[in-house]
């Protein structure tokens, strides 16, 4: 039986900062969060998988993760894992987008880029490391109008973020290890979420054996493509009705062919129906 992909962490404040080190060893699967996240890899020997990718990090690299991307790290417990992780509502980030800026800009570039990883050179004397130091202690602190401040502070830090993102010097690191045609199918998938997608299409489109591209889409996930499938419309559809699409309309738009069949996915994902999402 395959397991199913875990949503973990809960974020219920605008942002979240996290300083961990990890010595003892831990297993970690497959997950997903409905935020965003950012890691600044400090210290450790880790490859971090995301949606098919793997990347092999490197000290001072910074990992951007969007909200419902499938992923994991894989350490080797001979040394420390240490790293910042921020936690970010996605909703929170898209008020500060205008004409003239937009503070997810730097998630939006990765996406472009296809590449989850970035290197800023010099990371360690930079501003950004500042930042996010700064940020750790305020929010450790309880002091006059500490919030405002540990909020001010994180506003710099994504200003700071996304400048450095625009910065020649920066380096948008490609992943060296990954199945290119099943990376390229995933990708498809993402895109047609909202369209008739079964996996004759798929293959046809790839011009591949189906029965040879379920298999190698396993092995290198391993998750079946229903399972993929489903539970990306799931949570597509769950993003939908957050925004205030009727939830039947929401299940149509994202391919299921009857409600109940919605239904029954939605709660068995997200241990909730999806009448009760916005109680």
């Amino acid at each position: 039986m395959v397991a199913e992909y875990e949503k973990t962490g809960y974020l219920t404040k605008e942002f979240k900062l996290f300083h961990l080190k990890d010595i003892v060893k831990r297993d970690y699967t497959y997950h997903y969060h409905d935020f965003d996240k950012i890691i600044f890899f400090l210290s450790g020997k880790v490859n971090y998988i995301i949606e098919g990718k793997k990347y092999e990090l490197k000290p001072y690299d910074i990992v951007f993760v969007n909200r419902n991307e499938i992923h994991k790290p894989e350490v080797d417990f001979s040394v420390p894992y240490e790293r910042y992780v921020l936690y970010i509502s996605t909703e929170f980030l898209e008020q500060y987008k205008t004409e003239e800026y937009n503070l997810r800009e730097c998630f939006e570039k990765a996406n472009r880029e296809r590449a989850n990883v970035i290197q800023v050179a010099a990371m360690q004397n930079t501003k950004l490391m500042q930042n996010i130091r700064e940020l750790e202690s305020s929010l450790e602190q309880n002091e006059f109008a500490e919030k405002l401040y540990g909020k001010l502070l994180f506003l710099q830090f994504m200003i700071q973020l996304n400048r450095a993102c625009k910065e020649e010097k920066t380096h948008y690191s490609h992943s060296t290890q990954y199945n290119k045609k099943i990376v390229d199918i995933m990708d498809f998938i993402n895109e047609h979420l909202y369209e008739e997608l079964s996996i004759e299409k798929i293959a046809d489109t790839f011009f591949v054996s189906k029965y040879h591209m379920m298999r190698q889409f396993k092995e290198e996930t391993g998750y079946t493509m229903h399972q993929y499938i489903t539970e990306k419309r799931v949570l597509a559809a769950r993003d939908m009705i957050l925004n205030g699409v009727p939830a039947t309309r929401a299940s149509l738009e994202c391919g299921f062919q009857d409600y109940s069949t919605f239904s029954r996915a939605f709660k068995s994902k997200l241990k909730k129906n999806p009448s009760e999402l916005l109680q």
